[in-house]
C-alpha cells in the first residue's frame, strides 16, 4: 500500500532539513544523546539561554519525541537525536505510519548539553515559512574588484560545461589548489554571468596562467592558507569521527570561502573549538550550529 500524499511530502520536508549536512553518520545513533565535549562546562551558563531550531521530531516505539538532525529515508522514517523535552503530539500536526509518529516543527527551547526542554509551544511547519536557527551559511560574494569593464568572459569560446569540467581536472591536480566557488556578483556584464572564485596556497600568476588554458569567463583569485589535500585529510578524520559517534559531531561539510572544513554541531562550544585547533591546526575547522540563540523581539538582545 501507497503512503499517503501528505506523508510523502512530510518526508520531503525531512529530507531537505537532512541536506543541510554534506556527510550525516547512521553510526551516531548509539551516541545521540551523550553530552558534547565541552557542553557540560557551559549547561550552568546556557540554562537561561533559549534556542530556536526547524527541525523535524519523531517518536517511535525504540524512543521518544527526539529532534533529528538526520533521518533515514524510509516509511516509515528513522532518525535519532537530542531528546525533546515537554512535547505535546496533540498541540501539533502530524502523520504516523506503523507506530511511528512526525512532523516537521519550529521549536524554542533551553539546551543543557544533551536535549531541548520546550519554552514555547511547538508551531508547525508551514509553506513559506522561513526556517529558525540552522547553519551559517558563507559569504559566496565576490571578494575580487571588477576588472575595468566589468566582469566579462576573457575567452567565450572557453565558457561551457566542458570548460568547467576541464578546470575541475585541472585545479584536482593542483597541489596548490585550495577550493573554488561561484559568485554572483551585483551588477555583473551579460546575463548569467558568474565569476569563478579559485583559491592556492601561492603562486597566483603561475595559476592564472595554467586556469586559462582551461577556462575563459570571469575569474577572481585568492591566496589561503591549507590546500584542498590538507583540507581533505582533516574532513575524512572528522567523517570517521562522526561515524563512530563521537558526542556533539552531527555531520562534516566543506568552507571554500573561509578555507576550512565545518563540522556541524547542536550548539557551538568553546572548549571544543579549542579542541579541534588543537587536533588539526587553528582555524582549519570551523563549528556550525545546529540551533542558535534567540533573541528578544525588539532589543537586538538574546533571551
Amino acid at each position: 500500500m501507497r503512503p499517503p500524499f501528505t506523508a510523502l511530502r512530510a518526508l520531503g520536508a525531512l529530507a531537505a532539513l537532512s541536506a543541510l549536512v554534506l556527510v550525516t553518520a547512521c553510526g551516531q545513533e548509539k551516541n545521540a544523546n551523550r553530552t558534547a565535549p565541552g557542553s557540560a562546562s557551559e549547561s550552568d551558563a546556557n540554562r537561561r539561554q533559549q534556542y530556536a531550531v526547524t527541525t523535524v521530531v519523531l517518536a517511535n516505539a525504540s524512543h521518544g519525541p527526539q529532534i533529528c538532525h538526520s533521518a533515514r529515508m524510509m516509511m516509515p522514517p528513522t532518525c535519532s537525536g537530542p531528546d525533546v523535552i515537554g512535547w505535546d503530539w496533540d498541540a501539533v500536526t502530524s502523520q504516523s505510519v506503523r507506530g511511528t509518529r512526525w512532523g516537521t516543527y519550529h521549536l524554542t527551547g533551553t539546551w543543557d548539553g544533551t536535549r531541548l526542554t520546550l519554552t514555547e509551544p511547538a508551531k508547525d511547519l508551514r509553506p513559506g515559512d522561513k526556517p529558525r536557527g540552522g547553519t551559517d551559511d558563507p559569504d559566496f560574494r565576490t571578494p575580487c574588484e571588477a576588472p575595468p569593464g566589468g566582469w566579462k568572459p576573457v575567452d567565450r569560446s572557453k565558457v561551457s560545461h566542458a570548460a568547467e569540467q576541464r578546470l575541475q581536472e585541472l585545479l584536482e591536480q593542483d597541489p596548490e589548489y585550495g577550493g573554488h566557488w561561484i559568485s554572483y556578483p551585483k551588477g555583473i556584464v551579460g546575463r548569467g554571468q558568474t565569476v569563478t572564485v579559485v583559491t592556492f596556497t601561492g603562486d597566483l600568476p603561475g595559476n592564472e596562467r595554467e586556469i586559462r588554458t582551461a577556462w575563459g569567463g570571469p575569474l577572481c583569485l585568492l591566496t589561503v592558507e591549507r590546500s584542498q589535500q590538507e583540507l581533505r585529510t582533516v574532513r575524512e578524520d572528522l567523517v570517521k569521527r562522526v561515524s563512530a559517534g563521537t558526542p556533539g559531531y552531527l555531520g562534516v561539510g566543506s568552507d571554500p570561502v573561509n578555507n576550512r572544513v565545518r563540522l556541524y554541531v547542536p550548539v557551538p562550544s568553546a572548549p571544543m573549538q579549542q579542541e579541534l585547533d588543537r587536533r588539526y591546526g587553528k582555524g582549519a575547522v570551523g563549528l556550525a550550529p545546529w540551533m542558535h540563540p534567540k533573541a528578544l523581539p525588539g532589543t537586538g538582545l538574546r533571551s
